[in-house]
């Protein structure tokens, strides 16, 4: 089927997709199969009207064509529609399996995540084919999608996708449970705040694309930073969005229940909805500075060469596109002198609020309160954001084991792990003891205390942390770190 053809029924903003791919063997293959285009079609009729999608698309696209492309070269299949015929399934599977990397001698995948895609996009094509085949009434591609379908269901799991999960799930044993350190964190916001105010200035001396392209980045990493969101919603925030938010007077039935110090966090910050994950409604808090980093861009924007077409409030002068999140997270992390800088990102600092907000021992609508900020359904925040296990097990499983080593367990009968004390004293080593001492110094520049007991628990006490309300997450976090943007008459409010 000629090109010509091709371009009647695949859409022009598919082939604008295609367009900016990179120029190889890989994107002509893609180009040149009509199942990868109806499969390119599937997706942007589903993702159009947002093009943050659109390198997902290509990067899918790709992957399909590395497929076909060794069909091609080691097994003589020429196009996707032939591989997905039920008599060419062994070969789709060696096939996938040198594509993703497989090991025979140890039964294992370099690239597994690779190997689980291929097989959705497979399905996907599949599903495509055996629609074309229902509208155009063609009994035997019906029947031959059909099987293909079955023998996927029966077959796939056995022989690609259980060695892939396998794989997947056996690096992430022994690997270490990591946190960004407040200090790193602290350091980071510094850096942000330094260099969004070098870039503000620098906008209004003279407004270029590069001026404001800095602004732009260090604006977006700072929210990041402080809101703990993922890259990709903050990049989705639209113009629109930022305009329209919330600006009127707090309610006076909530501001009743509210302490004087929340009132002023209300007065504070500005409160913007966007669309989180799985389509959650999340809230982002900027701070009067980012208000008014974000205005200027806002301001300059005509001047600095970004399209009107351009709908994201983060937009890339020249493109209808914003900046990514997570790259300018990573830019300014490496350049904040951080100790860990491959820790300050996203996923990680997300961990951090959550993990740390149990030290806080918040109350279950507290923690509630917590996880719908971060876009977390409660279930998933409870199960994946906790202290880490190997802490647990040594900070309070092991008072049990000793209490039961100690024949003390009947004396112990209705404490719950927390009221549990041992009352001999445990032998330190010197380093040991030199470590203690280090961690409660760094504790204290936290704004935590730990108070050596005679027990073998160090139990912790914290400031009093007033949570109600919106503001609850704010006012716990200042145990943590300094709210950026915060001036000194209103800490102490």
């Amino acid at each position: 089927m000629n090109e010509s053809a091709l371009s009647q029924q695949i859409s022009p903003g598919v082939w604008k997709i295609l367009a900016v791919m990179k120029d190889d063997e890989i994107t002509a293959t893609v180009r040149s199969d009509y199942s990868i285009l109806q499969l390119a079609q599937s997706f942007f009729n589903k993702h159009a009207q947002d093009p943050t999608k659109y390198d997902y698309i290509r990067q899918t696209l790709r992957e399909s064509g590395r497929l076909l492309l060794t069909l091609r070269k080691e097994f003589s299949i020429q196009t996707l529609e032939d591989a997905v015929r039920p008599a060419n399934f062994d070969v789709v599977i060696k096939a996938v399996k040198k594509v993703s990397g497989y090991d025979d001698e140890k039964h294992c995948y370099r690239t597994p995540s690779l190997a689980l895609k291929l097989g959705h996009s497979l399905q996907k094509v599949s599903d495509i084919l055996h629609c074309r085949a229902l509208m155009a009434e063609d009994s035997n591609l019906i029947k031959s999608t059909q099987s293909f379908k079955t023998l996927y269901a029966t077959k796939w799991s056995e022989l690609i996708s259980h060695t892939a999960l396998t794989t997947l799930n056996e690096r992430h044993f022994n690997k270490p449970s990591t946190l960004p350190f407040t200090k790193d964190v602290q350091c980071l916001h510094r850096h942000l705040e330094k260099s969004t105010e070098q870039a503000l200035k620098d906008l209004d001396d003279h407004s270029s694309p590069k001026s404001y392209s800095e602004l732009c980045k260090a604006t977006m990493a700072n929210v990041i930073l402080f809101n703990r969101r993922r890259g990709g919603e903050v990049s989705k925030m639209t113009l629109n969005g930022f305009l329209e938010r919330d600006t009127s007077a707090l309610h006076k039935d909530v501001a009743f229940g509210l302490t004087q110090f929340e009132l002023h966090l209300c007065q504070h910050f500005s409160r913007v909805e966007l669309r989180g994950k799985r389509g959650r409604k999340v809230a982002v808090l900027l701070s009067p500075d980012m208000v008014m980093a974000i205005t200027r861009l806002i301001e300059k924007r005509k001047d600095c060469g970004v399209l009107a077409e351009n709908l994201f409030l983060f937009a890339r002068p020249h493109c209808l596109t914003p900046y990514r999140g997570q790259d300018c997270l990573r830019l300014y992390a490496s350049e904040c002198g951080a100790e860990n800088p491959e820790l300050l990102r996203s996923t990680l600092l997300r961990k951090h609020v959550a993990t740390l907000s149990q030290i806080l021992n918040l109350k279950n609508h507290e923690l509630d309160q917590v996880a719908d900020f971060l876009g977390h359904d409660i279930r998933v925040h409870r199960e994946f954001y906790r202290l880490p296990e190997a802490t647990t097990q040594l900070a309070k499983i092991s008072k049990l084991l000793l209490a039961m080593e100690k024949g003390s367990l009947r004396n112990l009968q209705g404490k719950t792990l927390e009221e549990i004390e041992i009352e001999d004293h445990l032998q330190l080593t010197e380093s040991s003891a030199e470590s203690e001492v280090d961690a409660e110094s760094e504790v204290d520049e936290g704004n935590l205390t730990y108070p050596q007991t005679d027990s073998t628990e160090m139990k912790r006490t914290t400031q009093p942390v007033e949570a109600s309300g919106s503001a609850g997450l704010l006012n716990a976090r200042q145990l943590v770190e300094k709210l950026p943007g915060m001036s000194a008459p209103l800490s102490q409010g």
